[in-house]
């Protein structure tokens, strides 16, 4: 297998924390349709998925808590169900849970198969939940179809990087892998002290033979492209290299856009871009997920542009006049800078500058840098 492959399926859609929840569903909808009028699914083969086995589902969560989704969307009480993390907020129980849910991390899955099969690329919008835990949901996140598909990436390749740019830290995948010298895990991500989920400090290196696998990069609200992108070739650039995977597991969330709602890093479309070109310029198999993203206008084109990048296609910067949202969405690219006040981003850029000095202190020479 040469080709590089897509999975999707309208089966996603399920996947609906209701109308007032963040997370919308339709972003997935709006993605596909953006590349289908591209004509850019003609060059790499679209697969829908199959639900994840349990016994896959079992290596990223325990069984207790398995069970428990699976009861609380059947409509059973579960008692306390705030303990397994669901409850009115960032988590509710909603329709079709357990099997949309079984859906979008089996999609991860049957990805991480292709990439063994020999797919150069495979890709899931859909998946990229990186917030679920062991025995609780978190973010937004009911499984972490990430730990699912990475622990399927290790049944061939001895040696995954995990890459997360996501604005949000990646803590269920770090968390995971903690002890697993193995699996390198990478997030540059808005620093915890201002955003959710309070976590993925530079101090938080990884334990017992896990030690110096756990790299994070948090910067500070406001920070702008050259920035964001500098303190990504410093710092988690060279370990990666240094790392040399045999294959990655790539988390490209969008919510590091300067226009979404979540979140106060300020990158462009074409800045955030930059990573995503070194990540898939490594050229080792590679299972591409979505992640968050939460502007509508926003998710299709940056997406649209990861696809064209991680399968080699050549998109026009202008949309098709074919494509629905058009009018709303008329440029793959941003047209404008983001508004940051000269004070915010002389902080933000003094906190990259220490953060960029910590990892280089306590990781390179875990890796011979």
């Amino acid at each position: 297998m040469s080709k590089g492959v897509y999975f999707y399926t309208n089966q996603f859609l399920k996947y609906d924390m209701g109308a007032q929840h963040p997370l919308k569903p339709t972003r997935l909808e709006r993605t596909h349709d953006l590349l289908a009028a591209y004509g850019a699914l003609d060059h790499v083969e679209v697969r829908e998925p199959a639900k994840v086995p349990l016994e896959d589902l079992s290596l990223a969560h325990s069984a207790e808590y398995i069970e428990t989704v699976d009861r609380l969307s059947a409509g059973e009480h579960v008692p306390f169900p705030f303990r397994y993390g669901f409850g009115y907020g960032d988590n509710p129980v909603f329709p079709d849970m357990w099997d949309a849910s079984l859906l979008y991390t089996g999609a991860s899955l049957d990805a991480a198969q292709a990439v063994l099969d020999g797919a150069p690329v495979a890709m899931n919008i859909s998946g990229g939940l990186h917030h679920a835990h062991w025995d609780r949901a978190a973010g937004f996140c009911v499984f972490n179809d990430c730990v699912v598909a990475i622990h399927r990436l290790r049944r061939k390749f001895a040696r995954v990087a995990y890459i997360d740019i996501d604005v949000h830290h990646g803590d269920g995948v770090q968390e995971a892998f903690y002890a697993d010298p193995s699996v390198l895990t990478v997030s540059i991500h808005e620093t915890g002290q201002t955003l959710f989920p309070g976590s993925g400090f530079v101090r938080e290196v990884g334990v017992a033979e896990g030690t110096g696998y756990s790299v994070n990069v948090p910067l500070w609200p406001y920070t702008d492209d050259e920035t964001w992108y500098w303190a990504w070739r410093e710092a988690a650039w060279p370990i990666i290299q240094a790392f040399k995977p045999d294959a990655i597991c790539f988390e490209c969330g969008t919510d590091a856009h300067y226009l979404d709602p979540l979140a106060r890093i300020c990158l462009t479309a074409q800045g955030w871009l930059r990573a995503v070109t070194d990540v898939m310029g490594l050229q080792v198999p590679t299972v591409v997920l979505g992640g968050g993203g939460y502007n509508p206008t926003t998710v299709p084109r940056m997406w649209a542009l990861a696809f064209a990048q991680a399968f080699g296609v050549s998109l026009p910067n202008e949309t098709p006049e074919t494509y629905a949202l058009h009018d709303r969405i008329p440029l793959l690219r941003d047209d404008e800078e983001p508004p940051i006040a000269p004070h915010d981003l002389a902080q933000a850029r003094a906190h990259a500058r220490q953060t960029v000095a910590e990892v280089k202190e306590r990781l390179f020479g875990h890796h011979g840098l």
